[in-house]
């Protein structure tokens, strides 16, 4: 049986990413990577709030992934302390067998929080708007330079 951890943050983009693993016995361990709270929302929010908001939005996110992974063993993990302390706690539980994907969106303008590049995968998928915007955006500086 194949151990997979994947870390998640869009259930919509984490499909994409595991669609193509997903086999019947596969154990996935998926660990939700919560948005992080702007500074000044959480400077008026208590910590007993903020950690209901995030089982509550862990929750939503496992009940989308949940029934598209049918035939396989789910555990999910809620990071709450830094990626790469998960990453390799989850290695200690697991053994060196577990294989470990970075499923989390990538966003224009945010940076993710880094993972141990020798633990984690990052799949190569590619949007479908990725080639039509790299293209526009090439002609466009073509056509305002020669102005």
């Amino acid at each position: 049986m194949e151990k997979i951890a994947v870390f998640v943050d869009d259930a919509a983009h984490a499909l994409r990413v595991l669609q193509p693993l997903a086999q019947p016995g596969t154990h996935w361990v998926l660990v939700g990577c919560a948005p992080k709270l702007t500074h000044r929302v959480s400077k008026w929010v208590a910590h007993s709030s903020r950690e209901q908001w995030r089982a509550r939005w862990a929750a939503q996110l496992f009940d989308e992934l949940r029934p598209q992974l049918v035939g396989a063993r789910i555990d999910t993990l809620v990071a709450r302390r830094p990626l790469p302390e998960v990453a390799q706690q989850l290695q200690l539980r697991h053994g060196r067998s577990l294989r470990m994907i970075d499923a989390r969106r990538p966003r224009v303008g945010h940076v993710h929080e880094a993972l141990p590049t020798e633990l984690v995968e990052t799949p190569t998928t590619q949007d479908r708007w990725t080639v039509p915007i790299a293209v526009t955006s090439g002609l466009s500086l073509v056509l305002t330079l020669s102005d």
